[in-house]
């Protein structure tokens, strides 16, 4: 017979760690994608936020994230414009991105995915929790 101990078993279940930095001029939007993000069970999340995406690039650098959810229109820079910075720098472009948007027209869709950004990584706002818990879920059994 095969035993398993409970401490063993704890031991093989431990939940991997994800960065996630969320980069939206929305505090409340920042807000809830943090709260959707951390309330699952499979990872233990650790969440930096930006306003911008110049203290985005800034974070970047200084956590190195596994996701970056992202959103398109923000004041002084676009998400786009954000992508643009981050393909020059290869370690920073090893994050997966998702793209949060309320502006989730077909001609954004195909733009996203130009930069990189899959169709699947491309979400609109309002935002489906599920949607989007799961799509957090397999980009970081990816990384």
């Amino acid at each position: 017979m095969l035993y398993y101990s409970h401490k063993g078993a704890k031991e093989f279940m431990a939940k991997p760690t994800k960065k996630i930095l969320i980069i939206d001029d929305d505090a409340n939007i920042r807000e809830a994608v943090r709260l959707t993000v951390e309330e699952q069970d499979f990872l233990n999340i650790e969440v930096t936020e930006s306003a911008d995406v110049a203290s985005g690039i800034q974070q970047m650098k200084a956590i190195r994230p596994d996701i970056v959810i992202l959103d398109l229109h923000m004041p002084d820079k676009t998400g786009f414009d954000f992508m643009n910075i981050v393909h020059k720098n290869k370690l920073l472009a090893k994050a997966k991105v998702i793209m949060l948007t309320a502006d989730d027209t077909l001609g954004n869709l195909f733009k996203a995915e130009h930069k990189g950004i899959g169709a699947y990584h491309f979400l609109g706002k309002p935002f489906n929790i599920s949607e989007l818990q799961a799509l957090v879920l397999d980009l970081s059994l990816l990384s």
